[in-house]
């Protein structure tokens, strides 16, 4: 908390010092906190307790973004999380930056935006590009690059990206060898066309040098939102070039979502289906199929699918049900998505002004597996209360029932989470 107030008077006195108005300068923040009961999120055995959890979380962060005028500004956000007092001492007392950013406007007078320093990169539905720093638990989403916005109209951009996911060690030389995970590539985006409304498309580079990984991935996207009440997002992407040293990478993802809401009927319900389908790795083949999930890991399948998902090497079950789960990954805690298809329906409704609720229903099978190909039945439930504009109450609950592709393994994953939210 200290650090906090000190973050603020050092704000506030720089303002002052430079000459600052104070209208040209924001502050915000937020204060969350969790409480978690978690069962069975590494396997499916009620004897195993390492992956049994009732923990309380909190994230504690606060912001300032500055506007010089002449299209130059800037954003610092500090923030904290931990899992409770004592799990362990830098959690509990070390801040970190998780944004700091420049933004230039009509850079050297042309119509391109330059964005540098640390930043999120979210775009479309979170297949492939949201999270960045996410280990366990999406502790934060930042990259540290450079973001360059080409404006060719109002209704078309595309962003040149180079960011750092991990830097390790500095020295290209190093003793353990080279060990950075880089972002590259381009991402285009149409606002509005006339055939499918938003269109995006893509080539993105991920380059981990540990694992010798340098994978192409080429996609595009289209999504809608009509005045009848019908709304689509329908993405695709193939992935080229090293799986790793020696290994060449060929696996194809795709990501379809429709929904229909009832504008006319009280409380707005919306009826959605979605599927999902990331390639596994071929028994026999010199290449590899299994799909990258670049930085599409955390938020997108639910909290309790991805908690499954962590690269928690031989701690999860997925290590023995899908050797090599996650043989993509060199980060621990990361949601490595692979080898898998995801059939979910559900629907949402405004129950009152101020609640919202939400329910969904998913089968899981494995893509490619020895055995039977059956993951399990995966149940959400969600309901958010807006207490004030500034102020809200949510509950998220899940259950992942095993299917036969766990054998013996028959004990269900559970989790049950609630959260108040403050933004100022």
């Amino acid at each position: 908390m200290k650090k906090l107030i000190l973050f603020l008077f050092v704000v506030f006195f720089a303002a002052q010092a430079y000459a600052i108005e104070v209208s040209n300068v924001k502050l915000g923040g937020q204060v969350r906190v969790r409480g978690y009961n978690l069962q069975n999120f590494w396997d499916f055995d009620n004897d195993v307790d390492s992956d049994n959890w009732s923990v309380i979380r909190h994230k504690t962060s606060v912001h300032a973004g500055l506007d010089l005028g002449d299209g130059i500004s800037g954003f610092v956000k500090i923030t904290n999380q931990n899992w409770g007092n004592g799990v362990t001492a830098s959690d509990n007392n070390d801040l970190f930056v998780d944004n700091a950013w420049i933004n230039v406007k009509n850079f050297l007078d042309l119509p391109v935006t330059l964005k540098l320093g640390r930043q999120n990169l979210m775009y479309g539905s979170g297949f492939v590009l949201f999270d960045g720093q996410s280990q366990l638990g999406s502790n934060s989403l930042y990259f540290d690059g450079i973001k360059l916005t080409a404006h060719f109209s109002d209704n078309m951009m595309l962003d040149m990206i180079y960011v750092k996911d991990e830097e390790n060690a500095r020295a290209n030389n190093a003793a353990v060898g080279e060990d950075d995970i880089t972002l590259s590539g381009l991402y285009l985006t149409y606002k509005e066309t006339p055939i499918v409304g938003k269109a995006e498309v893509y080539a993105l580079n991920r380059h981990d040098e540990s694992l010798g990984k340098d994978i192409i991935m080429y996609g595009l996207r289209a999504s809608d939102k009509l005045k009848c009440g019908f709304d689509y997002s329908a993405e695709i992407a193939v992935q080229t070039g090293d799986a790793m040293t020696n290994v060449d990478q060929d696996a194809m993802g795709y990501k379809l979502d429709a929904g229909y809401t009832l504008k006319d009927v009280s409380m707005k319900p919306r009826f959605f289906v979605g599927y999902a389908a990331l390639t596994g790795d071929e028994a026999g083949s010199t290449d590899n199929e299994r799909w990258d999930t670049f930085y599409g890991g955390w938020p997108q399948f639910g909290d309790l699918l991805a908690f499954k998902y962590i690269n928690a090497g031989p701690l999860n079950i997925l290590n023995t049900t899908d050797p090599g789960y996650n043989s993509m990954s060199s980060v621990g805690g990361e949601a490595v998505y692979s080898n898998i298809n995801i059939l979910t329906v559900g629907t949402s409704a405004a129950l009152t002004e101020k609640l919202s609720g939400k329910v969904s229903y998913s089968t899981i099978t494995f893509d490619e597996i020895v055995g039977d190909d059956e993951f399990g039945n995966y149940v959400q439930g969600s309901v958010k209360y807006k207490y004030s504009k500034n102020l809200s109450f949510s509950i998220y609950a899940a259950m992942i029932d095993p299917g036969d592709a766990f054998g013996t393994m028959e004990d269900k994953a559970t989790e049950f989470m609630w959260e108040a939210d403050l933004r100022f």
